[in-house]
């Protein structure tokens, strides 16, 4: 995967993400208390910040700041870097990911409740939709390919407000490279954790990862929508290929 310009522009901003990703440290010191020791939890914090500057050099340039969704891979790399960690601490696969996920779990659910009101409304304000359309046109010229690639759907004024079928996703594009594909089912349902906590009720049919044509990502305000475990009972699991 090309990197060109790529590790330079995320490695100069690590300290700025490690900020950013105060409550993910948090959370996963408070739920890995189930799995570790006291000592090994704290090992893990240790190991991550390392761990977390090795998974950044590796990730791709997808525009930097002109990309709406680059903080959302550097999540990735986030996640990444602590299955990473919890690998060598003997975790299996799926306790990791389950492990991870309630991690995120942790971190939308420990949010304030004013934050969460003001994130569910900015998930649904005209500004962000408008920003969301621009994003889906310009990504179909394909000018990297590490980056998403979707199409903006229109809401149909009942079942959903608005959608994305995204063709291309960045962040499995990277799992791929990075050989942790086999985690990607956990990582793809934190996207029904986070919208379980701020009520933009996602709901979704397939993903790539599970042999389907795109991601189909569809959102209604004030909706829980889907529930993110267990994964064998959600819908992109039973239409899997």
């Amino acid at each position: 995967m090309s990197n060109v310009g790529g590790s330079d522009y995320y490695l100069e901003r690590k300290e700025k993400y490690w900020r950013q990703l105060a409550r993910l440290q948090k959370s996963a010191s408070r739920v890995l208390q189930v799995h570790l020791a006291p000592d090994a939890v704290a090992q893990v914090g240790q190991e991550f910040y390392s761990e977390f500057a090795i998974v950044l050099s590796e990730l791709p340039y997808i525009g930097g700041d002109d990309n709406m969704l680059t903080f959302t891979l550097v999540s990735s790399a986030a996640a990444l870097a602590y299955i990473r960690v919890l690998e060598r601490h003997g975790l299996p696969v799926v306790t990791t990911g389950e492990t991870l996920n309630a991690v995120y779990a942790d971190v939308f659910g420990s949010l304030p409740g004013i934050v969460k009101w003001w994130l569910q409304r900015s998930e649904f304000s005209t500004s962000h939709q408008k920003k969301l359309r621009a994003f889906a046109e310009k990504s179909q010229r394909r000018e990297y390919s590490g980056d998403w690639v979707m199409v903006f759907v229109e809401g149909d004024g009942e079942k959903f407000d608005y959608g994305c079928d995204y063709t291309e996703c960045a962040v499995l594009k990277f799992f791929r490279h990075m050989g942790a594909d086999e985690y990607m089912p956990w990582v793809c349902v934190m996207d029904f954790t986070m919208s379980t906590a701020l009520r933009t009720g996602l709901y979704r049919t397939k993903t790539l990862y599970f042999g389907g044509n795109c991601c189909d990502f569809r959102y209604k305000a004030n909706a829980l929508g889907l529930p993110s475990l267990p994964i064998t009972e959600l819908p992109e699991y039973r239409t899997r290929s």
